[in-house]
């Protein structure tokens, strides 16, 4: 696949065999967890909520492995329980206990899951874009660039899950002197932006 192909494509899968050897466990694993997300709005379950924070908290190291593993079984139970209470919130329950899973992180099994989940449950080709990045042509990113306010902006953000400031982020980027296209130009694009955006984990300096 070239670059020009892999821009234009709207299959996941062919948009993830690209980055077999260059995504990251915690970066695919916020993948899962934009995708669950993306289900909260017609599912607010308590359970399943709990279990996509911790999968992010487990993306960035911060959850022990017996923790993340009771979650994850907790979590697969109450799927079982709400089955009978609708697709869309047993879906909902699948994506989360997936997020928080002990295979989140491999990309073998994101690969292999395209087309066998149901259409509501794929993964959105613009969250592996946002998450990723172009990987023919990843951005130069100087550490001078990292200025107090970029950071703060960048921290904000990915604490809150609102990327509605990535265009002032874009402006205190370039005040501090870069002059990259590609960064500025996806700071200012239309999203959708979730944890995991390659602009501000380059800006947290997280991989």
């Amino acid at each position: 696949m070239t670059e020009a192909e892999w821009l234009a494509c709207d299959d996941v899968k062919r948009l993830l065999e690209p980055l077999r050897d260059r995504a990251s466990a915690r970066k695919l694993r916020l993948l899962a967890c934009a995708r669950a997300w993306g289900l909260s709005g017609i599912a607010h379950d308590p359970v399943c909520l709990d279990a996509i924070a911790m999968a992010e908290r487990c993306a960035d190291g911060h959850v022990a492995e017996p923790e993340r593993d009771a979650v994850f079984r907790a979590t697969c139970i109450h799927s079982d329980d709400v089955e009978d209470l609708g697709p869309l919130r047993w879906t909902f329950a699948f994506a989360s206990a997936f997020a928080v899973g002990p295979l989140a992180g491999d990309i073998h099994t994101h690969i292999t899951s395209v087309g066998r989940t149901p259409p509501n449950m794929e993964l959105q080709p613009a969250h592996v874009r946002d998450i990723f990045g172009n990987p023919f042509r990843p951005a130069p990113f100087s550490p001078s660039w990292r200025t107090s306010t970029a950071v703060e902006l960048a921290a904000q953000m990915y604490e809150s899950r609102d990327f509605g400031a990535l265009p002032i982020l874009a402006d205190a980027l370039q005040d501090a002197g870069c002059d990259n296209a590609d960064v500025l130009e996806h700071c200012r694009g239309p999203g959708p932006h979730v944890r995991g955006c390659w602009v501000v984990d380059l800006v947290l300096d997280k991989g």
